[in-house]
């Protein structure tokens, strides 16, 4: 009888410990900040940098991070935060697919009483939480200065766009509004390529052959696109085409040190990614935090393309 007692004492502790272990664990779990994070589409190299910066950044910081890429749909994208509402995350972060289409998200996360942040570009429902991001116009300034300033005025160009209604669209088109880039060229062709640069290559493919000689620049809204541009130019033989984008990924910056491409507006992936981690947590933890922070854009040329390889963002802009 004795060592049955005993026996039965023995099983009453070690399952009292078992359940004390499960729930301390389910405590940790509780306190663990969760955030989900909605990506319009990481097949574009420049918001896939985003995102990544955005892992990086949460697992430095011990937050459980949810991801979901809505592939260029905006209907998807509205599906991805309703399944982050329904998981009762800390804060939602979203890469708005479209200004317009994506905008419901927050109203969303207003009436579930979850922070919202909004991070790249802007969105129309302005009634966030927080913004991460850049002024897209900004870019379009500076790519259509430069255009100005390196090709001749009254040159045939063609410009190639994101997708419509998309942030970066609208404002690097308002951008080439504002400095006179639309008036000081003649404007041959204007369609998107959706950020994608085998679009983008077969676009500059039609308008190479089409126009021949006569097209002397391709002015692009991002670098995937700026690079499918190359492709198609120095397959035609046609290096004497000026082709200039936006985002610094590495191939185009490679190609601005090789004097293939003319500029690459520089947008800080990780500033972005890693900032709305940072502004989400600070969120979820009470504390005070910044409402908008708009990550300046830089252009990356001939001048200054080795100091940027050699000693990143800050060499070039301190």
């Amino acid at each position: 009888m004795k060592v049955r007692r005993l026996i039965a004492i023995m099983m009453i502790c070690c399952v009292a410990t078992l359940v004390f272990a499960q729930g301390g664990s389910e405590s940790a779990g509780e306190d663990q900040i969760t955030i989900g994070f909605s990506s319009k589409d990481n097949s574009d190299v420049f918001v896939k940098n985003i995102t990544d910066a955005a892992v990086a950044k949460a697992d430095e910081l011990g937050v459980k991070l949810l991801m979901a890429d809505a592939r260029g749909d905006v209907n998807t994208q509205i599906s991805d935060v309703e399944n982050f509402i329904v998981q009762d995350v800390d804060v939602v972060i979203v890469i708005p697919q479209s200004v317009e289409g994506s905008a419901p998200v927050v109203s969303m996360c207003n009436d579930a009483g979850i922070p919202i942040i909004v991070c790249n570009g802007d969105i129309a429902d302005t009634n966030y939480t927080a913004f991460v991001g850049c002024t897209d116009q900004e870019s379009g300034e500076i790519l259509g200065t430069w255009m100005m300033e390196n090709v001749a005025e009254g040159s045939n160009i063609a410009i190639i766009e994101g997708p419509m209604g998309q942030s970066g669209q609208v404002g690097r088109y308002n951008g080439f509004k504002a400095v006179g880039m639309l008036d000081y060229f003649n404007v041959l062709s204007v369609q998107t390529a959706n950020w994608k640069r085998d679009e983008a290559m077969a676009l500059a493919e039609d308008w190479l052959t089409t126009y021949g000689d006569d097209l002397d620049a391709i002015v692009c809204e991002n670098d995937d696109m700026g690079m499918g541009a190359l492709s198609a130019a120095l397959a035609a033989g046609r290096d004497d085409v000026v082709i200039g984008g936006v985002d610094a990924i590495d191939d185009a910056v490679q190609a601005v040190k090789a004097g293939t491409y003319g500029i690459s507006v520089l947008q800080d992936a990780a500033g972005q990614g890693g900032g709305s981690i940072e502004v989400a947590v600070k969120i979820a933890k009470g504390e005070d935090f910044p409402k908008d922070t708009r990550i300046p854009f830089v252009g990356i040329t001939a001048e200054n393309v080795e100091a940027y390889l050699e000693g990143g963002v800050a060499a070039i802009t301190e």
